[in-house]
């Protein structure tokens, strides 16, 4: 890896490590969601100072290309991720359908009281 893009990559995943804490203290995103993000930008940074991490995880897996390793990882992550906030969405499905249930209940009890 060249010693420019090695600077780059730095470069870019200490700024995106910034925006993410800067975003969790703004109370912009959950720490629960941002943890996983914040866990990956450090992975990020610490392959882009010792490069030679990925060289020796890629020889000691058997992996020909360690770009290809790279994203194989990256790929797995996002996977992750999408499942994690999948099952959030379904939670939060399943409380909105309680919600809407529980509503629709009280104002037909008030309608009844109404009617009295």
């Amino acid at each position: 890896m060249s010693l420019t893009l090695q600077l780059l990559l730095i470069i870019v995943t200490v700024v995106f490590f910034i925006i993410l804490v800067k975003n969790v203290k703004k109370g912009k995103l959950r720490t629960d969601y941002a943890l996983a993000w914040i866990l990956c930008s450090i992975t990020l940074i610490i392959l882009s100072i010792f490069p030679q991490i990925a060289f020796f995880i890629a020889r000691l897996i058997g992996v020909i290309s360690t770009a290809n390793m790279v994203f194989a990882a990256i790929i797995f992550m996002l996977i992750i991720l999408v499942y994690i906030l999948f099952n959030k969405v379904s939670m939060l499905e399943e409380k909105q359908k309680n919600l809407i249930q529980y509503v629709a209940i009280l104002e037909k009890k008030l309608k009844d009281e109404d009617k009295l």
